[in-house]
């Protein structure tokens, strides 16, 4: 039994000394592209999911990470370690894979405070409480001008899914739950309306892949993200930790959308969803704070029953 136990503490100490060095060799990487160009050719260019040394790479560590584990979830991954912390070498290991999660957040923190982005949202006592039935948008299917008039004043509530950018995982599949959940949401009147800041041929492209149904408006001046104080950040997306829990798409098989080579698009850009009543009031405000954090179906509806 013993033997037993020493051969698989010894598995998870060669698997975390195998993502440790990873995930170190991809910060040593991507520290030496910024000081050989500007940070917005780095964040815009070299963060690149088809990038094997891009700082995006850690996702695949992490799933190889967790197969190597016999796990798929960060949190069983976590479990795992701490049932083994008896074993010296394993709680060794641990310490130099939280020594890479404090590097790897503070660089990113480097460079939000470089870059001036704004990764905080707005709190309630800023963001709108009403938005202008004569906002500027883009219908997506068509390229004709419109307003959120086209929407408003019609006995209905709408729901504005503000999506990060077109590759984002987790936007495809909150829209996804959000149509598992259309029943719920067609019998409190509430109409689903997506909104990109990015390009027509961008969305077009989107609406091919995911076949979504619900209406898509334009926002490239981006009005509305500003008007409910979305930031952008790139350690909010990219932190070590939601780095862990995007590896767990993959352990599932899941594949992350690549952007159209011809379509500039901006991954730091967090999004939200938002409830108006018909009058533009809003009833129901949700700015993520990472690309994970989306309500469900149960929390709008909830809150709007309060």
């Amino acid at each position: 039994m013993a033997d037993e136990e020493d051969s698989s503490t010894n598995s998870y100490v060669k698997a975390l000394t195998v993502f440790t060095e990873n995930g170190n060799a991809l910060l040593d990487f991507a520290e030496k592209e910024c000081r050989e160009g500007t940070l917005q050719d780095f964040i815009r260019q070299k963060i690149r999911i088809d990038r094997q040394q891009s700082l995006l790479g850690l996702i695949e560590a992490g799933a190889a990470l967790y197969k190597s584990l016999s796990v798929q979830r960060k949190n069983d991954a976590e479990e795992l370690w701490r049932k083994n912390s008896h074993a010296a070498a394993l709680c060794v290991s641990v310490q130099e894979l939280q020594k890479l999660e404090m590097r790897w957040d503070s660089f990113l923190q480097r460079l939000d405070n470089d870059l001036e982005m704004t990764p905080n949202t707005l709190d309630g006592g800023h963001q709108s409480k009403y938005i202008s039935a004569e906002t500027p948008l883009i219908n997506a299917r068509t390229g004709e001008r419109t307003t959120l008039k086209e929407y408003l004043g019609k006995s209905k509530k709408i729901l504005l899914v503000l999506i990060r950018q077109f590759s984002c995982l987790l936007c495809r599949l909150h829209l996804k739950d959000l149509q598992k959940n259309q029943k719920s949401l067609d019998t409190n009147a509430i109409q689903v309306v997506v909104v990109s800041f990015g390009c027509q041929v961008g969305a077009s492209h989107w609406l091919q892949e995911t076949d979504c149904q619900y209406d898509m408006l334009l926002d490239p001046d981006r009005k509305l993200y500003e008007a409910f104080g979305l930031g952008a950040s790139v350690k909010k997306v990219l932190n070590f930790s939601n780095m862990l829990l995007y590896a767990e798409y993959v352990a599932d098989n899941m594949e992350f959308p690549r952007n159209l080579p011809s379509i500039q698009d901006d991954m730091f850009q967090l999004g939200g969803d938002f409830v108006l009543n018909e009058h533009g009031r809003v009833l129901f405000s949700h700015c993520c704070q990472s690309p994970i954090d989306r309500p469900s179906v149960d929390d709008i509806l909830s809150t709007l029953r309060r």
